[in-house]
């Protein structure tokens, strides 16, 4: 179903990352812009009120020295400064600059330094006073800014944002004043925000999930393509193989991966109908062979000696049977791991020795001649048993593919963290394309398939070597003999 599908497992957790992501973006987005609107009114207003302070201040100067002017005695300007009156002046120069541009949409106040108004443009919105706070400050020479209530109340609630400073001469607040206006243009462009952030939010998310998903169909396009190729591979067709990707990504890894283990099972297979079809043909002889000789048995009576010699016969042909499962029990223990070597400390070069003396007998008869070159005490950990095994193993084949006249070289040497033993003849020889196959079950190479045994010598040879962390291999042509390079870890 599509909902339990990476891809809409991968488009859902895509579209939840951006929807995080753009909600933190929002939230970072909304603060900053109503920080950054409400520090440009800020600045806007006390810019206003300081320019109003300035311009204030000098056209109360030109009043005075005017009026001193119209008089012409000190008493007559006492007379001219009683009947000026400061709130008339600050009113008219307030009425004189209503339609200043730079005023327009703002709110003038000027206060006394009771906190009377004195002076105000005629859109004050219901703000007719200033709070004891705010004048406390003021009288102390500090500026502010405040948040205030539109005081009409049959109107909407509105607020206001202003900025109070006082006009100080003489070490003395002459009077205050106080710039202020709507803070609705905020909030208007904050509310348009809000609600563009909350339309573009889903949309973004639906989009991005929508084109997420195509996205991943296409990336994962290539394992649908490996899924129904796999669907097609059975045990009769596991030559069969996917088309690897030419992305360089882990899609590719996937299916080269893939491809080995396909290479794998197929050799897993092919090796264990090989298993049954050389079983069947090693049991198929000596099985053939007792069914006979029974059969003879059974036909008339025999004398003593007759039955003693097919009876010894038959159990020659038993003996193999037993030596081949005892084998094949051997190679399956080793690579289940059900056997492991019983390590203990041994001379290698005596063991070696003893080998080769028991094998001196067997080749004897051929007049093949073994030298052995060992260098003492070369002290590995292993098994005895196990060990003594595989170096008979190699020796017995050595012997059996050595013609009558030949030679068996040993050699025995180590150096700081191996041993090597070097077994070469001057046999037959391994065609080269064999090689690789001579560690198979059996396997045993061309022209030799006739010959005593089941091709199950090397194979033990190398599970063994394997068991004790060695490495093993091979040069032969030919013609010119073998030779088994053996290196074993010393202790």
């Amino acid at each position: 179903m599509f909902y339990k599908s990476i891809r809409f497992k991968i488009s859902i957790v895509y579209m939840a990352i951006l929807a995080l992501t753009l909600s933190a973006f929002s939230v970072v987005l909304y603060h900053q812009v109503s920080k950054s609107l409400y520090e440009n009114m800020d600045t806007l207003l006390r810019s206003r009120a300081e320019g109003i302070v300035s311009a204030m201040s000098t056209y109360w100067v030109t009043e005075r020295l005017g009026t001193m002017r119209y008089y012409d005695t000190g008493d007559q300007v006492m007379a001219g400064n009683d009947q000026l009156n400061f709130a008339t002046v600050a009113q008219r120069w307030v009425e004189a600059r209503s339609k200043d541009p730079k005023l327009l949409n703002l709110i003038v106040q000027i206060f006394d330094a009771t906190g009377e108004i004195v002076a105000s443009s005629k859109n004050t919105q219901g703000i007719t006073s200033v709070s004891e706070q705010t004048l406390f400050a003021a009288l102390q020479g500090r500026s502010t800014f405040d948040t205030l209530t539109s005081s009409y109340p049959t109107k909407k609630v509105q607020l206001f944002r202003v900025f109070i400073t006082p006009a100080v001469q003489n070490d003395r607040v002459e009077y205050i004043v106080q710039v202020g206006t709507p803070i609705d243009s905020i909030t208007n462009a904050l509310n348009s925000l809000k609600l563009t952030l909350f339309i573009l939010f889903p949309i973004t998310v639906l989009i991005t999930g929508v084109m997420g998903a195509f996205l991943a169909k296409m990336t994962l396009q290539p394992v649908n393509n490996m899924i129904r190729t796999i669907h097609d591979i059975t045990v009769e067709n596991m030559k069969m193989k996917l088309n690897i990707p030419n992305t360089k990504d882990e899609i590719q890894k996937l299916a080269e991966t893939f491809n080995d283990m396909l290479a794998r099972l197929e050799y897993a297979f092919t090796s264990q109908r090989h298993l049954f079809e050389d079983l069947s043909h090693e049991l198929k002889t000596p099985l053939t062979i007792l069914k006979g000789e029974f059969e003879v048995v059974l036909k008339k009576m025999r004398s003593a000696e007759e039955y003693e010699a097919i009876l010894r016969s038959s159990l020659e042909e038993i003996d193999k049977m037993t030596r081949l499962v005892e084998n094949l029990l051997m190679l399956a223990s080793f690579e289940s791991k059900r056997i492991m070597p019983e390590r203990k400390m041994l001379d290698l070069s005596l063991l070696i020795e003893s080998v080769t003396t028991n094998m001196k007998k067997v080749a004897e008869r051929k007049n093949v001649r073994i030298s052995l070159e060992v260098k003492k005490y070369v002290e590995v950990i292993g098994d005895e048993k196990e060990l003594r095994q595989l170096f008979l193993n190699i020796l017995d084949n050595a012997v059996k593919y050595t013609g009558e006249g030949g030679r068996i070289n040993i050699s025995v040497e180590k150096d700081n963290n191996n041993a090597t033993i070097v077994i070469k003849d001057s046999g037959v020889g391994i065609p080269q394309d064999e090689i690789e196959h001579i560690f198979d079950r059996f396997y045993r190479v061309h022209g030799t398939r006739k010959s005593y045994g089941f091709g199950l010598g090397l194979s033990i040879v190398k599970a063994i070597v394997d068991a004790h962390n060695g490495s093993i291999k091979v040069t032969s042509s030919h013609g010119t003999g073998t030779s088994f390079v053996i290196t074993l870890p010393l202790h």
